[in-house]
């Protein structure tokens, strides 16, 4: 995306030039950018994905708990994590507040759920969700199956 934001720039044929405020000027993203060379930053980044069972290597799922209380929230999270199945090779991590742990009044938890793409993630979070807490009050589940973003 930012590639694309910055190739904007130049497009009326009069000269211009794009910029990018970063904290980490150093960041591989940053770098490519800079530099103009998105095939090698391709290449590092799908060898790393490809090491950490990364999509499309792999299963992400973000699962998103909302209520009405932190403690609510905190507290099915938490419940959904003991009934996750175990020993199937798929991990979760969490639950820990959401980057954006309030929207609406409502106060976010989430779980990550990892696997290979050999893992069956469809069927671990169905055995989660009919094992762990229902719905209840202002609780509410949201699944996102390999996530576009983390907030």
């Amino acid at each position: 995306m930012l590639s694309q934001v910055t190739g904007r720039a130049g497009r009326d044929g009069r000269k211009s030039t794009g910029h990018l405020q970063t904290y980490q000027p150093r960041h591989p993203v940053i770098q490519a950018l800079a530099s103009g060379d998105r095939d090698t930053f391709y290449e590092r980044e799908i060898e790393a994905r490809r090491g950490a069972a990364l999509p499309p290597f792999g299963w992400l799922a973000s699962v998103i708990v909302s209520a009405s209380t932190r403690q609510e929230a905190e507290g099915h999270a938490k419940a959904l994590r003991r009934a996750a199945p175990q020993g199937n090779g798929i991990s979760v991590l969490g639950p820990a507040e959401a980057p954006l742990a309030l929207i609406r009044g409502r106060h976010r938890y989430r779980l990550l759920i990892h696997g290979s793409r050999r893992a069956d993630m469809q069927g671990f979070i169905r055995a989660m969700l009919e094992s762990g807490p229902k719905e209840r009050g202002s609780v509410r589940v949201q699944i996102d199956i390999d996530p576009q973003s983390f907030l």
